[in-house]
């Protein structure tokens, strides 16, 4: 059903944006988000497939996650353009795809759906965002070819299109690496991250937002179906784990623009994530990427209102005598990103945390708490920025403070009460 509506609203939308004005066909993409995410609710728990379509927990969870980006990154958003609404809505409908299919094929069809339409939205501002648009646009297609080499060699090696079908030889280990080079484009975990800090400087705030939340979600549904535990591709992961939680963390330390330093939280982010899939534990995931979206969204959601463009740490100078809610949302969020309990995101790190343990990569463990540690000096450095003195030029919208002030408070209800939502979860695992 929400395959359904997403698409048949897509089309129809298509269609109808080039009589209908903009604010009206903002409107109806809210409209046709929000109803994708009452189906979603509504299949929650009960497994649906249709052909190589298949909605099940890890599907719909992760499918939320990206309508929540969507939902935030058209709200958010001012333009006189209809495409732009339109173009969200046709990544979006990609990005649930992609986290409802176990078949590589359709996963290569989904990385495009959603590819095409953020490579329009990078470029959206043109100037610094036609770079970051194309720098986006050639490592993806080159991500793009390489998962599809390796989904012919897994068909070659296995006789199946079906992610986690077992084999063995070096083709089926050439294919399940170039398989993961191609995901973990997707999430940025190092070495395939060099995009992200570019483009999510030069494209616009809003767009950075849906880029941070509904792709990471989406891709990370796939790297659970394609890389299983015990599978061989566990060696090459962990590799790809330390050099994200390092690289990312280091390269944060000396970031002064808050887009980019969340680019590199995010490549770490990514790395405590994959901690997940060395026991395939999707509902300790799925709730990181749940307190991962709430935090990175509300942070990007706030900075969208001191500008679209680049926001440099002295801009939020002041921000929160001017706007406490503003101010005080920042501030929770880096906290949260920080995993600093009661905050959600000391749970969702606990959480993954626990699964690596269970897998006795305590290297890797080691290396994750430390790393973490070090993050404390750059959420900080973002978290109490907003507390100095200073004159900030912003004027928010009342639907922009009332986005705000509801992502804090789920901030802090999961961060006090992560019971209420971790049953939920494991519904259908």
């Amino acid at each position: 059903m929400t395959l359904l509506v997403l698409s048949a609203s897509a089309v129809l939308l298509s269609l109808l944006g080039l009589f209908l004005p903009v604010r009206t066909t903002k409107r109806l993409v809210i409209l046709s988000l929000s109803l994708g995410a009452l189906a979603l609710l509504y299949e929650w728990g009960g497994p649906v497939r249709f052909g190589f379509y298949e909605m099940d927990a890890l599907a719909a969870s992760t499918s939320f996650l990206a309508l929540l980006g969507a939902l935030w990154a058209v709200g958010l958003k001012r333009t006189q353009r209809w495409e732009y609404h339109l173009l969200v809505l046709y990544a979006v409908l990609g990005m649930h795809l992609l986290a409802s299919t176990r078949h590589l094929l359709v996963m290569l069809i989904a990385i495009e759906a959603l590819s095409l339409p953020l490579y329009a939205l990078a470029a959206w501002n043109r100037g610094r965002g036609l770079e970051a648009a194309l720098k986006y646009f050639l490592l993806g297609a080159l991500a793009a070819a390489l998962f599809l080499y390796g989904t012919a060699l897994h068909y070659g090696a296995t006789g199946s299109f079906l992610a986690g079908t077992p084999g063995e030889g070096k083709a089926y280990l050439l294919a399940l690496g170039l398989i993961l080079v191609g995901l973990g484009f997707k999430v940025a975990l190092a070495p395939f991250h060099f995009w992200s800090p570019d483009v999510y400087q030069g494209s616009p705030t809003p767009v950075t937002l849906f880029m941070a939340t509904g792709v990471k979600a989406a891709a990370f549904a796939a790297l659970l179906r394609v890389v299983l535990p015990e599978s061989p591709a566990l060696a090459a992961l962990g590799l790809l784990i330390a050099l994200s939680v390092l690289w990312g963390n280091l390269a944060a330390l000396g970031q002064k623009e808050a887009k980019r330093l969340l680019a590199y939280s995010s490549i770490a982010h990514a790395g405590y994530m994959a901690l997940g899939l060395y026991t395939g534990a999707a509902q300790a995931v799925a709730f990181y990427l749940l307190t991962y979206v709430l935090a990175t969204g509300l942070a990007f959601a706030i900075l969208s209102q001191v500008s679209e463009d680049e926001v440099p740490l002295a801009c939020l100078k002041g921000l929160f005598q001017k706007e406490p809610v503003l101010g005080l949302g920042l501030s929770l969020s880096a906290l949260s990103l920080l995993g600093l309990p009661p905050f959600p995101g000391f749970w969702g790190k606990y959480l993954v945390f626990l699964e690596a343990a269970k897998a006795g990569q305590y290297g890797l463990l080691l290396l994750a708490l430390l790393t973490s540690a070090v993050s404390a000096y750059y959420y900080l450095a973002l978290g109490l920025s907003v507390f100095q003195k200073g004159e900030v030029g912003i004027t928010p919208r009342r639907l922009a403070r009332g986005v705000v002030l509801l992502a804090t408070f789920f901030l802090l209800l999961l961060g006090f009460f992560p019971g209420l939502v971790l049953p939920a979860l494991a519904a259908g695992y």
